[in-house]
């Protein structure tokens, strides 16, 4: 059995935080100590002196397919540590129909953490899939009561079935992790397209009605520092990871995602002059750097787009009646908000 746990987590809306302590609180009732340690605007990792067998931890949603890239960087920058034993839990959206708990899809969210992790000389000792309520408000409105709670409930008993194996030094690998590994492995294209085009666009689509009183409070909150207030408005930049923290902590509702400004995002997009640049700029690079060479500069522009338009928008929104139009034609005013059960904003 482990004499130390510890358990590093990113969380938006709760999911990956809830999961964390109920590890910890397993833990601690074999009298295992445990550290619980929220990566918020890390900027130097903090590893705990540990005296006996350690356990290491990372708990942490899945975006896009994906491991979010605020993590990944942490999980890149994590000292090595030969002969460690780790063990990777991701949250993804869950969901249920009637009787039917639908599992989310991980994707490469813990292959590829995995895969770094092991050239670092760390033991993978578990990989947990953990099909939490999908918290993505920007798609979907937030599940009822009894939804959630059901879903919830399901989730700690495998959280439980996990930490009789794990904490008491033995490996757990549910069987879904590899029954879903090809399905997994086919959708890295699509993981790595969020993580170049993805999590930009959808950084760029939060807007703040008339409704927001300048109350700081999705500034303070913000996991990765990427919401600065200007002339007493959030403003979201490139690094927001979407992790809906700030729509589901918001007191007055007011942050939306807008789907009306995501559609004039993609209108713009699709009449750029992307061939007639690409045309001349190709005319001076070799021919076997064409390929990538259109790519950078179709990833370049998609991204001034995203910037342009967007951060026009804010300023636009200063119109009252400009600003009412954005946010009535976002389907999030009207939908469910979503946090895990137990969380508040305080627990950020």
């Amino acid at each position: 059995m482990y004499e130390n746990v510890t358990i590093y987590y990113f969380s938006g809306t709760g999911n990956a935080l809830t999961a964390g302590r109920w590890i910890m609180e397993n833990a601690e009732k074999k009298g295992i100590k445990t550290d619980l340690i929220a990566i918020d605007r890390f900027k130097t990792i903090d590893v705990p002196v540990a005296q006996g067998k350690s356990l290491l931890g990372f708990c942490y949603p899945t975006h896009g397919f994906g491991i979010p890239w605020f993590m990944l960087k942490f999980v890149f920058r994590f000292p090595a540590k030969e002969r460690c034993d780790v063990f990777l839990l991701n949250t993804r959206a869950g969901s249920k129909i009637f009787n039917w708990f639908a599992p989310g899809i991980s994707g490469i969210a813990q292959l590829l953490p995995a895969l770094i992790l092991l050239l670092k000389g760390f033991r993978i000792r578990s990989l947990l899939p953990l099909d939490m309520p999908s918290n993505w408000i920007a798609v979907h409105p937030g599940y009822s009561r009894a939804t959630v709670e059901a879903i919830v409930a399901r989730c700690r008993a495998m959280v439980d079935g996990f930490c009789d194996n794990v904490l008491a030094g033995r490996i757990h690998f549910r069987p879904n992790v590899f029954v879903m590994m090809p399905i997994d492995i086919a959708l890295a294209p699509v993981a790595f397209m969020y993580f170049m085009y993805g999590r930009f666009f959808f950084a760029k689509v939060f807007i703040a009605s008339t409704d927001c009183d300048a109350c700081n409070l999705c500034e303070q909150k913000c996991p990765t520092a990427s919401i600065i207030m200007i002339n007493k408005r959030p403003f979201w930049k490139f690094s927001c990871e979407s992790c809906m923290r700030c729509i589901n902590i918001c007191p007055r509702k007011a942050i939306q995602a807008s789907h009306s400004l995501a559609a004039v995002i993609i209108v713009v997009s699709s009449f750029l002059p992307l061939a007639l640049l690409l045309k001349i700029f190709n005319a001076y690079i070799p021919p076997s750097l064409k390929k990538p060479a259109d790519f950078i500069v179709n990833w370049g522009m998609s991204l001034t787009v995203f910037f342009v338009v967007s951060g026009t928008v804010f300023w636009l929104i200063r119109m009252k009646w400009l600003n009412q139009f954005f946010a009535a034609t976002s389907l999030t005013r009207y939908w469910r908000r979503y946090l895990a059960p137990g969380i508040r904003p305080k627990d950020y």
